[in-house]
């Protein structure tokens, strides 16, 4: 961890459990800021800077950008805020009861809401009802600005001006369908039978159950290192859940989620880093693993590389040139991309997702290439181990 980096996670922790902090000697503004830019929480980051003593807080100018990008996400806050409560009382004029997901649910347990920072509203209704929903938001009163809507799979996206919604018929995409069938049990738990309604500036909305908040915020942030790489912003989030609902969860419920879903390795390895870089209690952690420290340094490498988003443009970029049989092409080479990239933390479940990933992609006439890139993969892999086993 170089000097910045533990200057930003200073900072951040701060900001995070509303405690003072001490940092000693001078702080590298432009690159703590850069950090926080590059993981989506400068809000964070930017609050507790201004509250600095004089001596040690930023020059004049990029004070002036922490106080703008602070007042720019109170403003996104309050209209977003807006937005979702004109939707769900439309849904619910129809007898539809949206679940508040991600964003808005996750700033309540911060030490200060307004600071988290925001980017979309998200919602979920279900299949039954998802297109009388989303029929139901292009009505929505207000003058807002109609931008348009986009079937993105999982979601429906709505755009009122800069401000976008996304209706959830499911909560995520699960690319496994073994996986999804055991998916689709947490989130009927979650979602439906046991979930909670909680106060939102005296207006009651729903949300996910206490466990489904702590699963479905890691498994979001898991579901994001796959594939578009993952920021602190979501990694914090995932904290803020464990230390709001200490005390308060079905342990065993969570383990048998997490096991099911064969995901308690990456759940220990986040884990090791929400305890020991973002500050949060080890006793808050269900499940924690000390012994997964070099695992979970090769995972903080890999974040600090990445960052929240980082990997998604330039993927999104060079798709879009992509057509016909280049762009299977392409599709196909991102998987073994994305095998050599995840092995390095996860080789098992590198592998596991990279047999599930190819077998989708390829066509029911490619058996030769599915059987020669099949027994490829089972070399690499066990190279691999045995690699690993020698160390």
């Amino acid at each position: 961890m170089t000097s910045a980096e533990s200057q930003y996670f200073a900072l951040l922790r701060a900001a995070l459990w509303d405690t003072p902090v001490a940092i000693d000697g001078a702080i590298d503004w432009q690159r703590v800021m850069s950090l926080a830019q590059f993981h989506a929480n400068s809000v964070l980051v930017s609050d507790v800077a201004l509250r600095l003593p004089n001596e040690q807080q930023p020059d004049a100018d990029l004070r002036l950008q922490m106080q703008y990008t602070m007042r720019t996400n109170l403003f996104r806050q309050l209209n977003l805020k807006q937005i979702l409560l004109s939707a769900v009382k439309l849904l619910r004029e129809h007898d539809i009861e949206p679940v508040l997901l991600k964003g808005f649910s996750l700033a309540l347990l911060y030490p200060n809401p307004s600071l988290r920072q925001f980017g979309d509203i998200d919602l979920f209704v279900g299949l039954d009802r998802f297109h009388e929903a989303c029929a139901l938001m292009r009505t929505l009163p207000g003058g807002y600005n109609w931008g348009g809507e986009v079937d993105a799979g999982h979601h429906y996206n709505i755009e009122f001006g800069e401000y976008p919604m996304e209706i959830h018929r499911v909560s995520t995409d699960v690319d496994d369908p073994a996986e999804y069938a055991i998916y689709s049990q947490i989130e009927h738990d979650g979602l439906v039978e046991h979930r909670q309604q909680v106060d939102f500036d005296g207006f009651e909305v729903t949300i996910p159950s206490k466990e489904f908040m702590v699963f479905f915020t890691f498994f979001h942030a898991w579901h994001h290192f796959l594939t578009t790489g993952v920021g602190w912003r979501q990694i914090s989030d995932m904290a803020m859940t464990l230390h709001a609902y200490y005390g308060q969860l079905d342990t065993d419920k969570l383990r048998r989620w997490l096991a099911d879903m064969h995901l308690m390795q990456p759940w220990q390895t986040f884990g090791w880093l929400m305890v020991n870089c973002l500050g949060l209690p080890e006793a808050e952690m269900p499940f924690y693993d000390a012994a997964c420290r070099r695992r979970a340094q090769r995972l903080y490498r890999r974040i600090m590389e990445e960052g929240n988003f980082k990997r998604k443009s330039s993927c999104k970029e060079h798709k879009l040139r992509k057509v016909g049989i280049e762009r299977k092409f392409y599709s196909f080479v991102l998987i073994f991309v994305d095998f050599f990239r995840i092995a390095k933390v996860f080789p098992g479940i590198a592998f596991r997702r990279m047999k599930v990933m190819f077998h989708l992609s390829l066509k029911k006439n490619s058996k030769k290439i599915d059987f020669f890139v099949h027994e490829w993969i089972n070399c690499v892999f066990l190279q691999r181990q045995m690699c690993e086993n020698k160390h």
